[in-house]
């Protein structure tokens, strides 16, 4: 019985052995198609970047496909090995075979492929840059990185964010620094004085503000409400989150200074 036995294991050895030898010139081809299709890889890759880079696509967009196509030639080169090593196989047998698989995969990873896209998209068609000022969702501060999965933040509170991809692609984001001048409201009581002579006070004092722009000129506007004055003040400054800081305490500080001293003038004028 135990020879029995012994005989079927050795049988069965010699048949994996027999079949490893008879497929032996199968891999040794199958080698070296793979080692060809490695090089032709690189080369696609290689050639992919210099493409992209003559069309001006952003250096982190061509890396991407260049790597697209690099991973997509070595999948094709193994396809054909696995062909050249067993005649049987083909690659439409395995495509109907992982169905159910590829689509619980797809599934799965359902937010790694809509960022990964999100971000190629947003890298081909560039509505924001490294450096632009950007504002979304609850996030807002300048752009450091655009990478394939996230774009890096760097909030005026000096926080990193990493915003996936997919949230800059369909919700709606604000470039700040996407002209180089944007618009401050500023709002400043005043009292005995004409709104007349407030409002000239302002207008004059603003032109000599070097970090208010000048074109388009500020416009200014008396309201009242509750029996107090004030002025609306609209003007532009530059488009950066520092640049409308700096306007704005610039302006305020100056045109309630000229207010102060218009009303210290007209009581001295009155005394006298």
């Amino acid at each position: 019985m135990m020879g029995h036995e012994l005989q079927l294991a050795w049988n069965t050895v010699r048949q994996m052995i027999d079949g490893f030898f008879g497929l032996l010139p199968n891999l040794l081809i199958a080698l070296a198609v793979f080692f060809i299709f490695n090089m032709l890889s690189r080369l696609a890759g290689k050639a992919s970047f210099e493409m992209t880079k003559r069309a001006n696509v952003d250096q982190t967009l061509a890396h991407a496909f260049a790597k697209l196509a690099s991973v997509f030639t070595n999948v094709m080169g193994l396809l054909v090995c696995a062909v050249i090593v067993v005649p049987t196989f083909s690659p439409d047998k395995l495509i109907a075979g992982l169905g159910i698989t590829s689509v619980a995969i797809g599934f799965a990873f359902q937010n790694i492929l809509q960022n990964f896209f999100a971000g190629m998209l947003l890298l081909w068609q560039k509505p924001f840059g490294i450096g632009d000022e950007i504002k979304t969702r609850d996030y807002e501060g300048t752009v450091e990185d655009i990478m394939i999965r996230t774009t890096v933040l760097k909030t005026h509170t000096g926080q990193r964010v990493f915003i996936p991809n997919g949230i800059l692609f369909t919700d709606p984001v604000t470039v700040n620094t996407a002209y180089d001048k944007r618009q401050i409201h500023i709002q400043i009581p005043f009292k005995e004085l004409s709104s007349d002579k407030a409002a000239e006070t302002a207008r004059f004092t603003l032109s000599q503000v070097k970090s208010v722009a000048q074109d388009p000129a500020p416009e200014i506007y008396v309201s009242a409400a509750s029996g107090s004055k004030s002025l609306d003040m609209y003007l532009w400054a530059g488009s950066r989150n520092s640049d409308l800081i700096r306007a704005t305490d610039e302006a305020t500080a100056a045109v309630e200074r000229a207010l102060r001293h218009e009303v210290e003038a007209k009581k001295s004028a009155a005394a006298a």
